[in-house]
């Protein structure tokens, strides 16, 4: 009984499986159990001693320092595990030969992924926090892994590009078969345009002056903010992004009226905010005057 009991510890025993040079495919299973569990604890034990010493600073800090720990772990602990797990495996080289076109094949996806995640990770991708659009779906990124990122949708409407709080989740190949579109924050405004109609017996000149007094006193960027962004971006790109201030385009319709085109600078995540606030300074200023009449265009 005492040697039965002796025997079964014995297989039981992590550091007795470490020691064996020749290991069944049970014995080689349940060690890679214990590896696996002890790779968690270790883990765990790790991220609650980094909160200790460091706090993080926010969620958006707390989130990215998370995710480079836990792929350093993911990386480092299968690297130091697939010799100990298969050292005793004589066959493995003809396991693996017999395995990999198989595997190749099957998985094509899951090395699509593997490839569109380095793509990301590079400089020409994207990181938590920028807004993209692919496949005609935009949305800020809030999570990228190791085969799929999540976008937090935001609605396609110009006029509402506001958030539709649904999660979508893409694998990480579309970014290497779909072309997609970045703002992120090293350029993290867009050019909009906000126009309005008016009778052909208005006073242009003068509604044209008006919607160019909105513009530069209520929504006009510091120049040097504009400057700055446009340095950091050339780093990788040869950027000339020309004229930066705001600017009306007055042009005539042949539907009999006249068009005021208000072209603008504006935060990426401010533009319906700024859309308000035009419409509403319009409307107050229009409101006294007289030989100014807004119309309504059918488009």
């Amino acid at each position: 009984m005492g040697e039965d009991f002796k025997e079964f510890y014995s297989d039981l025993n992590p550091f007795h499986l470490l020691k064996m040079n020749d290991r069944a495919i049970s014995q080689s299973l349940l060690l890679f159990l214990y590896l696996v569990i002890f790779a968690v604890l270790v883990y765990k034990i790790t991220m609650v001693m980094v909160e200790k010493i460091r706090p993080s600073i926010d969620p958006a800090h707390d989130y990215n320092r998370r995710k480079v720990i836990r792929t350093g772990f993911l990386i480092s602990f299968t690297i130091i595990y697939l010799p100990v797990i298969f050292s005793s495996l004589s066959l493995l080289p003809t396991v693996l030969g017999l395995a990999g076109a198989g595997i190749v094949i099957s998985l094509k996806e899951v090395w699509l992924n593997m490839v569109g995640w380095f793509m990301i990770m590079g400089s020409n991708g994207f990181k938590v926090g920028d807004r993209i659009e692919i496949d005609n779906i935009k949305g800020d990124v809030v999570n990228i892994g190791f085969f799929k990122f999540t976008l937090l949708e935001v609605s396609t409407d110009p006029k509402a590009e506001q958030s539709t709080n649904r999660l979508i989740h893409f694998p990480n190949y579309n970014i290497v078969i779909h072309r997609f579109f970045i703002v992120s924050d090293t350029m993290d405004f867009v050019w909009d345009e906000f126009k309005i109609s008016i009778s052909l017996d208005s006073d242009w000149e003068r509604a044209e002056f008006l919607c160019g007094q909105i513009l530069n006193e209520e929504l006009v960027l510091a120049p040097e903010l504009v400057d700055e962004k446009i340095r950091e971006l050339s780093k990788n790109y040869l950027v000339r992004l020309g004229k930066t201030t705001p600017i009306v385009y007055t042009s005539y319709e042949q539907d009999g009226y006249i068009l005021l085109s208000l072209r603008y600078l504006t935060p990426i995540r401010s533009k319906r905010l700024n859309r308000i606030l035009i419409s509403r300074e319009i409307l107050k200023k229009f409101k006294n005057e007289s030989n100014i009449h807004l119309i309504q265009v059918k488009r």
